[in-house]
C-alpha cells in the first residue's frame, strides 16, 4: 500500500513541516460551530482494506484510519459506510463521486492537491530500514555509504538523494525482490514504508529486522475529499478536537505503539 508508492518523485521536495503546521494556525471552525452544508445523512469513506488502515480480525473491523474516520463522521453527524476496493481504484472512484473521502494512509503531494483537496493531517508516513539481523546499521547515520535497496517507481530514491549522503541505490522491481538483494548481498538494508513491513519480515526467507523507524515530517497524511467540498472545514475542526483532547493519541497508542511520536503532533499537544 502506501500510497506514497505512487507518488511522482520529488513532489514530497515541495512540501515542509510548516505546511502541515498551516493547517491549524488560524483554528479551524468547530463541529459544533459550523454546520456543514452536507451535514447529517451518510459520509462514504473509500478503503483499501490493507492493515493496519482498515481491516477485520474474527469479523471485527479494526485500523487507524477506521477509528479516525469514525470520530470524523461522528463528528459530522453524519453516519459512517465503508467502501472497499483496490487504492488504485480509490481516486477514481471520488472524482465519479462514488464515495465522500478516502480513508487510506494516503500521503498528500502537491501534484494530488491540483486535483483534490486534503483534510488537515491526521498522521505522517514512518519510514524504515529492514536489514538482516545480525546488520551493524542500527541507527541513520549507518546509512551512509551502503547499498540501500528500493521498490522501483516509489519516491524512496529521492528520499535517499535528500537525506543521506554516498548512499547507492538498489532498484527493485517488488518487496520481495528488494529482499532477495540483500539476500544475496547486494543491498545491506530495504528501504519502504514502516507501518507496511510486518508481512514483508513475515514471508522473508532471511532473518530480517525493522533496524531504523522515523516519521518523515514533511510527508502529511489526510483524509482525500473532492475540490471545494464544504464538509472539509468542519472535518478539519473534529481532527484538531481528536488531536487535542487525546483521542487521536490513543488511536495512535493502539496501532502505532512503537512509533515515536512526530514533532507535528507534539507542537498540538498530543
Amino acid at each position: 500500500m502506501n500510497h506514497i508508492k505512487f507518488v511522482v518523485a520529488g513532489a514530497l521536495a515541495l512540501l515542509g513541516v510548516l505546511v502541515i503546521g498551516g493547517y491549524f494556525a488560524d483554528p479551524a471552525p468547530k463541529a459544533t460551530d459550523e454546520k456543514s452544508a452536507s451535514a447529517g445523512g451518510t459520509l462514504r469513506i473509500g478503503v483499501d482494506g490493507t492493515e493496519p488502515a482498515y481491516y477485520k480480525v474474527d469479523g471485527v473491523t479494526k485500523g487507524f484510519d477506521y477509528e479516525m474516520a469514525l470520530g470524523v463522521a461522528e463528528g459530522l453527524g453524519a453516519k459512517p459506510e465503508f467502501v472497499v476496493m483496490d487504492f488504485s481504484d480509490l481516486f477514481t472512484a471520488l472524482e465519479a463521486g462514488e464515495i465522500d473521502m478516502i480513508g487510506a494512509q494516503v500521503t498528500e503531494t502537491a501534484e494530488r492537491k491540483q486535483d483534490f483537496d486534503f483534510t488537515a493531517p491526521y498522521f505522517v508516513t514512518y519510514l524504515s530500514f529492514l536489514t538482516p539481523e545480525d546488520s551493524p546499521i542500527k541507527t541513520r547515520d549507518d546509512i551512509n555509504g551502503k547499498n540501500i535497496a528500493v521498490v522501483e517507481g516509489t519516491i524512496h530514491e529521492r528520499y535517499l538523494d535528500e537525506q543521506y549522503e554516498n548512499v547507492n541505490v538498489i532498484k527493485a522491481k517488488d518487496e520481495d525482490s528488494a529482499v532477495k538483494a540483500i539476500e544475496t548481498g547486494e543491498a545491506d538494508a530495504f528501504f519502504y514504508d514502516a507501518p507496511y513491513t510486518a508481512p514483508i519480515i513475515g514471508r522473508a526467507p532471511i532473518t530480517l529486522k525493522e533496524a531504523i523507524v522515523y516519521p518523515a515530517d514533511d510527508a502529511p497524511i489526510g483524509f482525500v475529499m473532492q475540490k471545494g467540498d464544504e464538509r472539509k472545514k468542519t472535518i478539519d475542526g473534529v481532527l484538531e478536537e481528536m488531536i487535542l483532547d487525546g483521542k487521536w493519541l490513543k488511536i495512535k497508542k493502539e496501532y502505532f505503539k512503537e512509533y515515536p511520536l512526530s514533532e507535528v503532533f507534539k507542537d498540538k499537544g498530543a
